[in-house]
């Protein structure tokens, strides 16, 4: 068995959120019934940017994250639709950059050591 810790943590942010935390966080969302930005959920529950994105990161699709804020996606109306759209648009842009970077990265690693 193994005595030295890992060099990389297993654990993702995620992994460390608690209920509490959720629910914290689920009742800032309803209680407002609208956008509601890092900033503000920061301000109302004395938590840190890392902290918000966290929490807000660990709902997954039930919460969405877009340049208004954020909002639980039960809570989504018509008029929201195009901001969602606009979400989904980003986080799938930034997802096909990343993975391009990961290829290209492993290439040029490859390149060099063999």
């Amino acid at each position: 068995m193994p005595t030295q810790p890992d060099l990389f943590p297993k654990t993702s942010p995620t992994e460390n959120v608690s209920q509490a935390d959720r629910d914290a966080f689920t009742y800032q969302l309803l209680l407002h019934d609208t956008w509601q930005t890092r900033a503000d959920l920061c301000r109302s529950l004395g938590w840190t940017d890392r902290k918000v994105r966290d929490i807000a990161e660990s709902f997954g699709p039930e919460i969405v994250r877009c340049q208004a804020g954020f909002k639980l996606c039960a809570q989504i109306t018509r008029d929201d639709l195009n901001l969602v759209k606009q979400a989904i648009d980003a986080f799938h842009s930034q997802a096909t950059k990343m993975e391009a970077y990961a290829h290209g990265l492993r290439r040029r690693l490859h390149a060099l050591i063999g």
